[in-house]
């Protein structure tokens, strides 16, 4: 049992304890207001899952393993020594199998130490070596000689005692050999002295908590909990921009409280800088190393309030521009590696997008090329600038009808502007049409009237423009009455489907690698001729890590005959991005390597003669990414419809 000065000593910890988290509190409480407490059943099984569970992290296996046993070898003795101090006993058909266990999860916790001196000063992976600050060392040997001492003082505990019980603690029976030799009144004052020691080491650990990484402890757990779950793929809009003073984030208070949240939240795995096409690319964006940035503005910032001085008079470095360059805020493809990737679900995405409205919405500052890419969506509805009447001139001898001439259809297809304008893709909505009438299904399309879904505008930033598209476009599916919507395009699928709905466009969305999944399912399409080819496919960001579509493409192409389908080595949940989502397809990438050249260099690997693709911005940039290494001869990039088509 605790003594009146452990009990003086554990109340000051305490105290140590509380200020510190109330000073990062008023860190936090610098943002914004925001919401995040909804729906607690389903975040109560998130926190099950991912932090009991270990569900993100066991992915990578060597530090997912890591970090299991250092968590239960901490968590469960401390529940252990929690529950024996509070004078409760077991009766020994529990205590003793408890005890062993004690044993096993104790020794895990040291091998997870060791684990982690093997992989951050040994092995040294890129993605920790940047932060290797001798406060992490001071952590991983304060963990060690807490676990450490644990031993050595059961192991004392066992000399001294000699108890029948000894096989159900068979590490503490080895830690007992090195002090058989003693003599007793050795061993019970090196009992007490070590037993004093552990019990300032574990206090010492606890107070450290709110000053150091080991926060996250705290706020890892918390994030899961407090996590977003609306769809990834949507971006909050700008619900007041005829009363607003400004838009976007141009500072911390700008962003919400739990965006500052994050930055504590970091365990600084390294895991977004394994998986940002941006940062493997040899881009500024790298986001543990931004979030650092900013976790450093917010203390600077919070120590000058603390003063009583006002931050903005002091001269004090600004958010955009300066902790965050403009080159880190334009890298982003919003391709949400990173936070798929994360195991507290820390998405970057958000952030950047408030800082890219600043920017564009405020200070009208972009890249230049951007500039025409937001006045042909103006004036034509579409970033290449061709004019609204030759929307529809990619259908001429298909016999494909408009909503105007036949609304009594199945369901709306919805061509997007790459299958209306761009040569390469028009081929691919060509595809889609013959696949369709083979259906047997009856669909139109809104030719003229179609307009630019307004992806780009909102993912570069310009809310007003983005919103100024929806709305027409909005009306035009009102007066027809259309509820069900077939796209081409991943990125139309992903703001029809889950961002419309912010201003009343409700409809039931289906990508075409769906419905194809579906029709060969059910036997409407059927596909017989042979197609003798190897073939990888690129799985699109907004169709996959955005909306979980994974399997239906590859459904589509084990539904091939003569199709060998091989997957890179970055797949699925961990594609590796083509470069063009986020507006990126419209800007230039002056910086370090083009991603679609690192990602046909992936697709390469697999010696492959086709990369499949399901996205028009993919097919470009792959197909570009081919032309620019020479391989013309050697491999092609292909829509999935296109394969399909070939095949009936």
């Amino acid at each position: 049992m605790f003594s009146s000065f452990d009990l003086l000593l554990l109340f000051i910890v305490v105290i140590i304890f509380a200020f510190g988290l109330y000073r990062r509190y008023r860190l936090w409480s610098l943002g914004k207001p925001e919401k995040r407490t909804d729906r607690p059943k389903e975040r109560l099984i998130s926190l099950w899952a991912y932090v009991v569970g270990h569900k993100r992290m066991l992915v990578d296996r060597y530090p997912g393993v890591m970090h299991l046993f250092l968590f239960y070898g901490f968590v469960i003795p401390f529940m252990i020594i929690v529950i024996t101090q509070a004078n409760f006993s077991l009766p020994p058909f529990l205590a003793l199998p408890l005890s062993l266990f004690f044993d096993l999860v104790g020794t895990l916790g040291i091998v997870a130490l060791l684990m982690a001196f093997y992989r951050r000063y040994v092995k040294k992976p890129e993605t920790l070596t940047y932060d290797n600050s001798p406060a992490n060392l001071i952590i991983l040997l304060l963990l060690l000689g807490i676990f450490g001492l644990g031993f050595c003082v059961e192991g004392l505990r066992i000399a001294r005692t000699q108890p029948e019980w000894v096989a159900w603690s068979p590490a503490g029976w080895v830690f007992s050999q090195f002090f058989n030799g003693l003599s007793e009144p050795n061993q019970i004052l090196l009992h007490r002295l070590l037993w004093r020691l552990h019990l300032f080491l574990v206090l010492g650990l606890i107070a450290y908590i709110p000053y150091s990484r080991l926060l996250h402890i705290l706020t890892a757990p918390a994030n899961i909990y407090l996590r977003s779950l609306t769809s990834r793929g949507a971006l909050p809009p700008i619900l007041d921009f005829e009363s607003a003073e400004s838009f976007g984030a141009s500072k911390l208070e700008d962003l919400t409280w739990k965006q500052l949240f994050d930055m504590d939240a970091c365990t600084r795995c390294g895991r977004c800088l394994e998986h940002c096409p941006g940062y493997q690319s040899g881009k500024p964006l790298a986001p543990k190393k931004n979030w650092d940035a900013i976790r450093a503005h917010m203390e600077e910032k919070g120590a000058l309030i603390r003063k009583g001085k006002d931050p903005a008079a002091e001269g004090g470095k600004a958010l955009v521009g300066e902790v965050l360059s403009e080159d880190v805020i334009w890298a982003c493809t919003n391709c949400l590696a990173c936070a798929m990737v994360c195991p507290v679900f820390i998405p970057c995405v958000d952030k950047l997008s408030e800082m890219r409205r600043y920017l564009v919405l405020m200070e009208s500052r972009f890249p230049q090329e951007v500039q025409l890419v937001f006045r042909n969506m103006e004036n034509n509805s579409n970033p290449w600038g061709v004019g609204l009447g030759l929307r529809a001139d990619w259908a001429k001898g298909l016999e494909v009808k408009t909503m105007a001439e036949d609304g009594d259809i199945d369901f709306l297809f919805w061509v997007g502007c790459a299958g209306s304008f761009d040569d390469r893709n028009k081929r691919v909505a060509t595809s889609l049409v013959k696949i369709l009438k083979a259906c047997g299904v009856k669909f139109s399309i809104l030719g003229t009237e179609e307009g630019c879904c307004g992806d780009s505008a909102r993912r570069i930033g310009n809310e007003y423009l983005y919103q100024t598209l929806v709305q027409t476009n909005i009306e035009r599916l009102k007066n027809y009455g259309v509820k069900k919507i077939l796209t081409m395009c991943p990125h139309c699928f992903n703001t029809l489907k889950n961002e419309y709905s912010q201003f009343g466009g409700n409809y039931e969305v289906m990508h075409y690698t769906q419905f194809l999944a579906d029709a060969l399912g059910s036997g409407k399409l059927k596909l017989t001729r042979p197609v003798d080819k190897v073939i990888t496919y690129h799985d699109s960001c907004f169709l996959g890590r955005a909306n979980d579509i994974y399997e239906e493409p590859r459904k589509i192409l084990r539904a091939i005959p003569g199709v060998s389908l091989v997957e890179m080595e970055r797949n699925r949940v961990r594609s590796f991005c083509c470069g063009a989502g986020g507006g990126r397809m419209w800007m230039e990438e002056k910086i370090g390597t083009r991603i679609n050249q690192l990602r046909t260099e992936q697709a390469v690997r697999t010696k492959a003669n086709l990369v499949g693709t399901a996205c028009p911005y993919c097919l470009t940039m792959i197909g570009d990414g081919i032309k620019e290494k020479g391989l013309e001869e050697s491999m092609a990039s292909f829509d999935l419809s296109e394969l399909v088509t070939q095949a009936m």
